[in-house]
């Protein structure tokens, strides 16, 4: 996403936001504060904060109003990359040491611990609703972590877009839904808000999924190496024989193979056979799929730069397929 392309209320709400993350860290007196700035201060696109000031103002909500649940949005996300990066033995997030890496597992774990902690506590002076919805949306994100490791392929589709729509879209769902609630939402304003952002969640997850099918600087699949399943790969499966489904998971166990040459080589059959069958075109399709009915349910909302801005959040995804993480 390249920043002259954003409208100005998404630079300044951005830059807003980048103001508010520095004044946060810079307020804590905390034995984890440096690992805390590490951890919030790495970069990142800050789509969950944007959303929910974006939501509130297209509603007629106030914007500094809505800066600590903003915080609080970023800070729970943030809090699921430090622990994932721990399950899935990460070494880098946008090109630094993880923070496991850079410190211990142990002040990874308590700083992901920290971060949803102070999350709650600045979501909490938003009232028994918010902060209901805010607390749903992070225990379907971790059920969805969960269900994230228990996929095979041979899963059933329905089970992959549950997984995707608790670990990914709960957390965006509810950033617009929240969002919302900080003005004063009619029923349908609400309901408009609260579906952008849980078909937004899953065309994102579903394009950072196929993104991680592209070779990149010389890297292959991190997801096949790591025995990760998505869309496509249930796809392929879904319309292998049993000679292939039997080829396809000899494959998967030389690509989680610590021998480098024949974990490549065993990826790109994979890679190759995603591409001949359509599994690749048919998640693509998806993609597409979600991204439209996320831009449709904006279509009854008033016109405004708010709205343009949540509209132009979809377009650029859907037009870059950006790894917007």
């Amino acid at each position: 996403m390249l920043n002259h392309e954003l409208t100005t209320e998404l630079c300044e709400t951005k830059a807003l936001i980048e103001l508010e993350l520095s004044k946060f860290v810079n307020s804590l007196e905390n034995k984890l504060a440096p690992q805390v700035e590490y951890a919030l201060l790495s970069g990142g696109k800050r789509l969950r904060p944007l959303m929910v000031l974006l939501s509130a103002q297209s509603v007629g909500g106030d914007r500094k109003r809505g800066v600590p649940l903003a915080l609080a949005f970023e800070l729970a996300h943030t809090s699921s990359l430090v622990h994932d990066d721990i399950i899935d033995k990460d070494v880098f997030r946008r090109g630094k040491l993880t923070l496991y890496n850079n410190w211990s597992a142990n002040s990874a774990i308590l700083t992901g611990d920290l971060l949803i902690a102070y999350a709650v506590y600045l979501a909490s002076g938003y009232g028994r609703r918010i902060i209901k919805i805010f607390s749903q949306a992070t225990i379907e994100l971790c059920q969805g972590e969960h269900m994230d490791l228990t996929l095979k392929p041979d899963s059933k589709e329905k089970e992959y877009f549950q997984m995707i729509e608790s670990k990914s879209a709960s957390l965006f769902q509810a950033a617009t839904s929240c969002g919302a609630l900080v003005g004063e939402p009619s029923r349908k304003e609400f309901s408009c808000l609260s579906n952008f952002g849980k078909n937004f969640g899953i065309a994102y997850q579903l394009r950072d999924d196929l993104l991680d099918l592209e070779p990149s600087e010389g890297q292959v699949s991190k997801d096949l190496k790591k025995g990760r399943v998505t869309l496509p790969l249930i796809h392929l499966y879904s319309v292998s024989n049993s000679s292939e489904k039997e080829d396809i998971d000899e494959n998967l166990l030389s690509a989680n193979t610590k021998n480098k040459i024949k974990s490549d080589s065993a990826i790109k059959i994979i890679l190759k056979k995603l591409e001949e069958t359509g599994s690749i075109a048919y998640a693509e399709k998806k993609v597409d799929e979600y991204f439209q009915l996320a831009i449709t349910n904006l279509a009854p909302l008033k016109d405004s730069p708010c709205k343009l801005s949540l509209l132009q959040l979809s377009k650029l995804l859907k037009k870059e397929g950006n790894r917007l993480k």
